[in-house]
């Protein structure tokens, strides 16, 4: 099903963000505000989620999530966990209803630690990097955490550093963007946006959230791997009618699911990319570019 074909996007007011080494391209689109919607960080602060190991023995690709808020919970693709017996990384967005405990398919992103430092995982501050997420999603489930693991340590030995525990949390970010990590968020972040489009010569994606709070959120987290550490010029002019035709074009598929909860997932010519919507509100879009 062509989910986006009819899709409008205003281009008059376009912005177009670049640095030495990526192009962001802020979107407004349905901005959402009616859905009782929260993330991981939010409802740590307040004391209303839990995650921990499955059980005292832990199993390295699930943990378990307990949502104690009255309110929708959204765990995001990529998002980290630290603590517990190792540090994780969510596989694919999921949402967890008021009150639900729900055991969540994760990827180590630590395979150099299987030993308790606490008992519950805590919220980090950045996110897997989008060219390690979109390398996952090139594999069968099988072979996805040895594809993580493996970028990891490219991501180290192209650095010249090293972790003990090969832990993706304890890269060393040095910013090499001229055009400040401040100026960047000033520039693709207000209350009206709510996706992006970027590129650079590694990647190119779209990723839309709920409301321009989560998409705040969640970028400010994705936007230090985008611009640390990658030494890629970029020297690659936007095409942007040409990526907006790819979403428009795409065709996407129903995934199977027990719950309310809608998702569909992309892998053609186009990329590949997974949707997740309820009540006919998208939820968190990403769509890789081939």
């Amino acid at each position: 099903m062509r989910i986006f074909e009819n899709l409008i996007i205003d281009k008059t007011n376009l912005k177009v963000v670049k640095s030495e080494n990526c192009t962001f391209v802020p979107l407004q689109l349905n901005n959402y505000t009616d859905l009782k919607l929260e993330t991981f960080g939010s409802l740590s602060k307040k004391r209303q989620v839990e995650a921990t190991e499955i059980d005292e023995n832990g199993v390295v690709n699930k943990i378990k999530v307990r949502n104690n808020s009255s309110n929708l919970l959204i765990l995001h693709d990529g998002e980290i966990i630290v603590g517990a017996k190792q540090n994780r990384t969510i596989d694919k967005t999921v949402i967890l209803k008021p009150k639900e405990t729900r055991n969540v398919d994760v990827l180590c992103v630590e395979k150099g630690r299987w030993s308790f430092r606490n008992q519950e995982f805590s919220q980090h501050n950045s996110k897997l990097s989008p060219e390690i997420r979109f390398s996952k999603e090139t594999v069968t489930n099988y072979n996805k955490q040895n594809t993580v693991w493996n970028e990891i340590d490219k991501m180290y030995e192209e650095n010249n550093q090293y972790s003990n525990t090969s832990d993706f949390c304890e890269f060393k970010k040095e910013e090499n963007s001229k055009l400040g990590l401040e100026e960047i968020k000033s520039k693709i972040f207000n209350d009206k946006y709510n996706g992006i489009l970027v590129t650079n010569n590694k990647i190119r994606f779209i990723e839309i959230f709920y409301n321009s709070k989560i998409y705040e959120d969640q970028i400010t987290k994705s936007i230090n791997t985008l611009l640390i550490n990658n030494k890629n010029e970029n020297n690659q002019q936007i095409e942007i009618d040409k990526y907006f035709f790819r979403l428009k074009d795409s065709n996407w598929f129903k995934e199977e699911n027990e719950s309310s909860l809608e998702t569909a997932y992309l892998s053609n010519y186009h990329g590949k990319g997974r949707l997740i919507f309820f009540n006919k509100q998208i939820l968190h879009l990403i769509f890789f570019f081939n």
